[in-house]
Formats: structure tokens, sequence, C-alpha cells
């Protein structure tokens, strides 16, 4: 990939490599909705209008190929139809749930339900492997308040006391502080079919509050499916979410900070 963000998309071209063109045509893909036929076609078609020996990409299929090892990790947890339980971790080989008793699959084999999980580590170290916001990751630790005057939770005594309470972990500004938040929506709207949707999303607090809230550093990481509102039970969802943050409090994961160029 690295090799490919050095190529340019045809000899002579100085706007454009291979893996740039790949990412802009994958943002164009996701931000317009554009169906995987008319993508394929467009491909074709820019081919057509480059020279002979350009590095277009051909095809939907061609693009997600090469832009696999940038993808983000997602795993797929089966669980229980009614909400009672997931299929993780020491349930991991249960055939039927242990309160209701309804079986994990269908007469095909197939999962009845499950929920999708997003590790957040990875995503975390990118924060520290871009240029763009590793610098940023140490704002919480070194940007000057007024007295009285409250702009970001690191201003806060819950904060000060969180300091004062684990020092060996305030000391490495870097360590990432998260909040979490969740609620349910229709994605069909008022008028369509019922059916609750519940994300759960990470907001790294380390970043100044004009970056934290935007949605790109919003990192989604629980998906709940419905369409059953999940209610007082989402916690069994947040299940795999806590083992890692409790992997990540306890032994941590190496990362390579680009802007001070150490790990």
């Amino acid at each position: 990939m690295l090799r490919a963000a050095n190529l340019p998309l045809y000899p002579g071209c100085e706007t454009h490599t291979q893996m740039s063109v790949i990412g802009r045509m994958s943002s164009l893909k996701t931000d317009f909705r554009i169906p995987e036929r008319l993508y394929d076609e467009l491909c074709q078609f820019i081919i057509e209008l480059l020279p002979k020996d350009n590095r277009m990409t051909t095809s939907f299929y061609d693009t997600k190929k090469q832009i696999s090892a940038l993808g983000l990790p997602v795993e797929k947890i089966d669980c229980c139809v009614n909400g009672c339980m997931i299929y993780w971790g020491p349930t991991a080989s249960m055939t039927q749930c242990g309160e209701c008793g309804v079986s994990r699959w269908k007469s095909d084999n197939n999962p009845r339900k499950q929920f999708h999980y997003f590790p957040i580590g990875p995503r975390l170290q990118r924060l520290y492997a871009s240029a763009t916001t590793a610098s940023h990751m140490r704002w919480h630790a070194e940007h000057r308040t007024e007295d009285g005057e409250m702009c970001h939770p690191s201003d806060s005594e819950a904060w000060l006391n969180f300091n004062a309470t684990h020092p060996d972990f305030a000391r490495e500004t870097r360590n990432v502080r998260m909040g979490l938040c969740t609620d349910g929506f229709n994605p069909f709207g008022s008028s369509g079919q019922q059916y609750s949707c519940w994300p759960v999303i990470l907001t790294p607090y380390n970043l100044p509050p004009l970056m934290c809230m935007k949605k790109q550093y919003m990192f989604l990481t629980v998906i709940v499916l419905g369409p059953n509102n999940p209610k007082h039970k989402i916690d069994l969802y947040l299940q795999p979410l806590i083992h890692e943050l409790k992997l990540l409090w306890e032994d941590g994961i190496q990362t390579y900070d680009v802007s001070k160029r150490q790990n």
C-alpha cells in the first residue's frame, strides 16, 4: 500500500496516486450511496479516458481488495433473538439460550441474530499514527485555562480527582480518556416499520473541544440491531467492549506517536 501511495495514477500525473484515487472513489461511493454496478461502470469509463498505462481501480471488488489492509476490524457476534445473552467468551460454544431455551441457529444453520463490535484499540492507535491528530491528543494536559472557566472536561473537578487517584496513569499525557454514550433510533422513520437500533459510541476526550465532538472522532463501537429495544439488558452487548477496555487499562497497547517519533 505504501508503494501504491507513491505510484502516480499514470506516468506524468502530479495530482493523484493509485491509492489516493482508490480512497476518493470509496468515499464517493459511501457519501452518495453509489450502487456497486454503477461504481464498476464508472471505473471502466474512467479507464477509457486515461492513458493506456494507467493504474485506475477496475471495480469495487478490486477497490476492496486493495484497501482491505486499511479496513478496521469488525466482529459479528451471535446473540439470543430475545436479547437474553450473547454467544461470546465462556458461552461462545452454546447452541441455545441458557435463559429462554431458544435455539441459536435457524433451520439453515445461520445464526438467528447478531450484533456488530468494532474493536477500539486500532482506531486509538490511528490517532497517534496521523500527524493531523497525534499532537492534539496531548491538548487536554497542555492547554491553559482561565480560573473559574471550564471549556473542556479536563477542567472539571472529576477529571482532576481522577488524576489524583491514578497518578501513574495521569503522568503519561498521551493515555486516552474516553466518554461512552448510547441511544436508540428508528432507521425507518416515525411512519415506517417499528424498529429500534442502538449504536454505542466512544469519544476520546484528549482532543480539543472543536475536534472531539466531530463525527470522525466519535467512534462507533457496538451496533445492537432490533427490532426490539434492548432496554436494561444493553450491558450484555457491551461485554466485548468492557473486556477490551480492561485490557487497555491493565496492559495497554504499544503505539507509535508520529508527533514525537517514539512509542
